[in-house]
């Protein structure tokens, strides 16, 4: 390799490598990628700087020689070839990944790409005791061995799976994923096909980078779209739900059963007053809360409900607390909804419109369960995707919010006959 060469290469691996870090920092700092995506991410970018940082060592010790500097030099060889090929199989799972399929490691798509790549390690394995694929000599100088193409197959073969991948999937990625997986697994196949003919410069590595920070790219502006149309959601959801909670019918009767108290015990009347006016402050104040806010104050929100509803109905309404762990966060308006439904839907649907409902709360490794339950007549779980029923419609909607703000779920089960329980599942934590 002429000094010239050297130069130019030593340039272009610093150029990458400087790249390749500002890439990994901005998947890092990035607030709009998704969590597992900014982990798949982190990893790419981690090899792909551990592979710059191989060349850019075997760039400086070209001209040492030595039995140490030799052995150094297969240890580099040997973790670039490596690094390179890692990277091809995170495309892998990264494909599939993004395609929605959560469990990618059973995939047989990955399992395939996998394969490949332990075919791939054990070539280069079995050259570490062989050197007919690569070897560097004892002057430090790299030779080509007359088995150097079968190393190329296992990759070039990786690449075609993750193309076909991109391609099977094609209706699960949008546009700009499925150019920047294109790109990322077409764009090396051509830096190595150029590069097993021109030996010397490192259009691999380059073309890593490139390729790599266009899929950044990309994903990012995916993800940014994504955030935002989240974020839209979620704020028709807050008001879905505030219209179905703030029915003119419940604002009527809870108001007709405070003026009766004004005549009958004005001091339980003034009380009844100002439980209404906190029950109507906290809906209006959902409306701008930003983030999940303390079980605590959800639950005295629900609390002031339960305790209009029960001026209304008396001894025919009992409810029950059993609050095994309240140290949590939930979002605003989704344990209202869900109680107003075992009140509304449950209690008062009953034969004699009498029955009980009951909240509870407990702790099970790193997930909390807030489960309500009421002794109404129950119903078919499966008809709640029926959007015309007004009991469905709460259900559906603290789900989709449920799923959407705090990464949990919503669990209905219900019996005719036996009534119902609401469990909403959610992480602890930020």
């Amino acid at each position: 390799m002429t000094y010239e060469i050297r130069v130019v290469n030593l340039i272009l691996v610093v150029v990458g490598l400087a790249i390749a870090i500002v890439g990994l920092l901005q998947v890092r700092i990035n607030r709009n990628i998704e969590g597992k995506t900014r982990g798949f991410m982190t990893w790419l970018f981690s090899v792909l700087n551990l592979y710059i940082l191989s060349l850019i060592i075997r760039g400086i010790t070209y001209e040492y020689q030595g039995y140490g500097w030799v052995l150094l030099s297969r240890i580099v060889f040997f973790a670039q070839a490596i690094f390179a090929s890692i990277l091809t199989v995170l495309i892998t799972a990264l494909t599939l990944y993004i395609s929605g399929i959560d469990k990618w490691w059973k995939h047989w798509i990955f399992m395939i790409s996998a394969g490949l790549w332990a075919v791939y390690t054990l070539i280069l394995i079995y050259n570490l005791f062989d050197g007919r694929v690569y070897y560097v000599n004892l002057d430090n100088v790299y030779q080509r061995g007359p088995l150097y193409p079968i190393l190329l197959i296992p990759t070039v073969l990786i690449a075609g799976v993750n193309l076909f991948a991109v391609w099977d999937l094609k209706d699960k990625l949008t546009p700009k994923e499925k150019h920047a997986f294109i790109v990322f697994n077409v764009a090396p196949i051509f830096a190595m096909l150029i590069q097993a003919r021109v030996f010397g410069i490192h259009f691999i590595a380059l073309s890593s980078v490139i390729a790599a920070i266009f899929m950044l790219s990309y994903i990012i502006n995916d993800q940014t779209e994504l955030y935002y149309r989240k974020e839209a959601e979620n704020a028709k959801l807050k008001l879905d739900i505030l219209q179905a909670q703030i029915q003119p019918h419940f604002l009527f009767n809870s108001l007709t059963t405070i003026k009766q108290l004004c005549v009958k015990d004005p001091e339980k009347a003034s009380e009844a007053i100002d439980t209404f006016i906190v029950y109507l402050r906290h809906n209006m104040d959902s409306l701008t809360a930003e983030k999940p806010i303390d079980f605590s104050r959800e639950l005295e929100h629900v609390k002031g409900y339960l305790e209009l509803q029960k001026l209304r109905f008396g001894d025919d309404l009992c409810v029950k607390y059993d609050l095994e762990y309240t140290n949590f966060k939930i979002s605003t308006l989704t344990l209202q909804p869900i109680v107003e439904n075992a009140v509304t839907y449950g209690v008062r649907k009953s034969e004699n419109g009498q029955g009980t409902v009951i909240i509870r709360t407990k702790k099970t490794g790193d997930t909390v369960e807030v489960i309500v339950e009421d002794d109404g007549p129950g119903f078919v779980p499966e008809d709640v995707r029926n959007t015309k029923n007004k009991a469905h419609i709460g259900i559906i909607n603290v789900r989709e919010r449920v799923e959407n703000i705090a990464g949990g779920e919503l669990i209905i089960d219900s019996e005719i006959g036996k009534g119902t329980k609401a469990i909403i599942k959610l992480p602890i934590g930020e």
